[in-house]
């Protein structure tokens, strides 16, 4: 009797539990399925994270500022960069900046261009007024910049030279070096009484529309120039194609002549003469310009005097340059 209860019941507790395995197994599915989508947002989230933390190393080309055309690569230093492009954007004769036209003038967001002039004004490189609220060049950068001048040997070459001819026919002589897309002016010579053009070092004038630049244009090789042209037409979009002739015509001046003239390109009441100034062996190119109000300089004097002028001149800058130190 109590071996066919047990026989009985037997049956009944086999399918139980079978029925249990096979809900386990299903139950167990779904969780497999979602451990596997879960893994699998986890690993996209990561990969997310890893492409944003790239771009963020990655300057961008209008955060470069002009001259981005240069490239970076591994080892540019973004914030680096970004604190010397606040620096750069600081002119002659600008008086001092606010946030507001820090950020416009260097295409940095206002938030970044706060924490660069808190930065610099901490280390001495900015002057800040309180009152204002605006900032001004420190003591340290004007320390840089003496520093910089006073070790330029082009400097003390070229003055007297300048100088002799400022005095010879009145006008104004400038020497200049490029920056970025622009002509710095290191230094300055005035003719006695000159009225009409005061531009004095540090100040920077446009490259392709100014006879000083279009002769450093005529210097260097045609790889570079064609590099830097190909940034500058950018900023002039319907006028390029009359520039980019004028530039042209420069080109073979100086190439035949040893100068190109201007006549009201660069302002229509100034009228100018440049020549290159190429030291032998020498990496860096500069460049002369001879000029003065328009109702003061003709063409013809540009031509036959001025230029033949300012070519000799800076020949001789150029030879002293690559002459032995005594």
């Amino acid at each position: 009797m109590d071996d066919d209860k047990r026989r009985s019941a037997s049956p009944g507790r086999r399918p139980a539990a079978g029925k249990k395995k096979a809900d386990d197994t299903r139950a167990a599915k779904p969780l497999g399925r979602a451990s596997a989508v879960a893994t699998d947002e986890r690993a996209k989230k990561k990969s997310a994270r890893l492409l944003l933390q790239r771009a963020s190393r990655r300057p961008r080309a209008a955060e470069q500022g002009e001259g981005a055309e240069d490239g970076g690569g591994r080892l540019f230093v973004t914030a680096l960069a970004r604190g010397l492009e606040v620096l750069s954007a600081f002119r002659a004769g600008d008086g001092a900046l606010g946030n507001l036209e820090l950020a416009r003038r260097t295409e940095l967001p206002k938030p970044t261009i706060s924490r660069i002039t808190h930065t610099l004004t901490q280390l001495g490189y900015l002057s800040y007024n309180s009152r204002l609220g605006t900032y001004e060049l420190g003591g340290r950068t004007l320390t840089l910049g003496y520093a910089a001048l006073a070790n330029l040997d082009i400097r003390r070459v070229a003055r007297p030279i300048m100088q002799e001819l400022a005095e010879t026919y009145n006008l104004h002589i400038a020497l200049a070096v490029r920056d970025k897309l622009m002509m710095l002016n290191l230094e300055t010579c005035e003719g006695h009484g000159l009225v009409g053009l005061r531009l004095a070092p540090g100040t920077r004038v446009p490259m392709a529309i100014t006879a000083i630049g279009k002769a450093y244009l005529a210097a260097i090789s045609e790889v570079e120039r064609g590099r830097i042209l190909d940034s500058i037409r950018k900023q002039y979009g319907d006028d390029w194609p009359m520039i980019m002739r004028s530039i042209e015509t420069s080109i073979r001046e100086v190439e035949q002549r040893g100068f190109c003239v201007s006549m009201g390109e660069w302002r229509k009441d100034i009228n100018a003469v440049g020549a290159a100034v190429a030291p032998p062996g020498g990496e860096t190119i500069y460049a002369l310009s001879c000029g003065g109000p328009a109702y003061l300089v003709s063409q013809d004097q540009l031509e036959n005097e001025y230029g033949p002028a300012l070519a000799a001149a800076a020949a001789a800058i150029s030879a002293s340059l690559g002459s032995p130190k005594t």
